[in-house]
This record gives structure tokens, sequence and C-alpha cells, in this order.
């Protein structure tokens, strides 16, 4: 299985899982329940996904494979994008007193990066 193939397989993992911890946050907002360990456990889990595709496609442009890219610049900025989005929030979020509030922020955020993740997609296919 080539590193290619992998990066692309995590990118469509990424958009899910962003997808399905935004759900989740909104579901705990609904219920007026707090976001608790095992939503941030799995917003962890979010970030390692995104470092291992920026990590992969790191080495995938250092093999060359870059100038394939119409606009690799662009396809790379989109990955800095999505790896420091979601500690980033955490950082500023996470002294809100409003457990509703951040709820609705987090799912925001993470619909943000599924849009980043697939924007990314779209620019790298041309």
């Amino acid at each position: 299985m080539s590193l290619s193939i992998i990066h692309i397989g995590l990118a469509q993992s990424a958009t899910l899982f962003m997808i399905a911890l935004g759900v989740w946050a909104i579901i705990l907002r609904i219920r007026s329940r707090p976001l608790d360990g095992n939503w941030f456990g799995a917003a962890a889990v979010g970030e390692i996904l995104m470092v291992a595709q920026f990590a992969i496609g790191f080495i995938l442009y250092g093999q060359g494979l870059g100038d394939n890219l119409p606009r690799a610049f662009v396809h790379i900025l989109y990955g800095a994008i999505a790896v420091i989005t979601l500690p980033a929030a955490y950082a500023y979020l996470s002294k809100l007193e409003d457990e509703n509030v951040k709820s609705i922020l987090f799912a925001i955020v993470c619909f943000f990066l599924m849009e980043v993740v697939i924007r990314a997609r779209v620019v790298a296919l041309g």
C-alpha cells in the first residue's frame, strides 16, 4: 500500500471523524450536557489523525510528489490549518464558563475542520 493511498484514506477518515465529533457536540448541547472526557478524548484522536495526515503529506512532498499538485502551497497551508485549529480552539474555548456555548463552538470548529480537509482535497485534485 502506497503512502498516497494512505494519505487519501486519512483525508476521508478525517472528514467523517470531524462530522461525527461536530454532531456529537451538538447532541450534547441539545441534551444540556457539557463536553465530557469522552468527547475530548475523541477530539485528541481527531488531532492525532490530522497530525498523521500532515506528516504523511510532508513525506510525500519531500519525495517530490508535491510537484504533481497544481497549487501545492495552498494544499500545504490547508494541512497546517487542520493541525493547529483544534489545539488553538481548545486553548481559547477552555476558558469559557458557559458549557452550552463551548459545545456549539466546538461543533463549529469540527465542521470547519471538515471543510478544511474537503477543500484541501479539492485543491489537490486541481
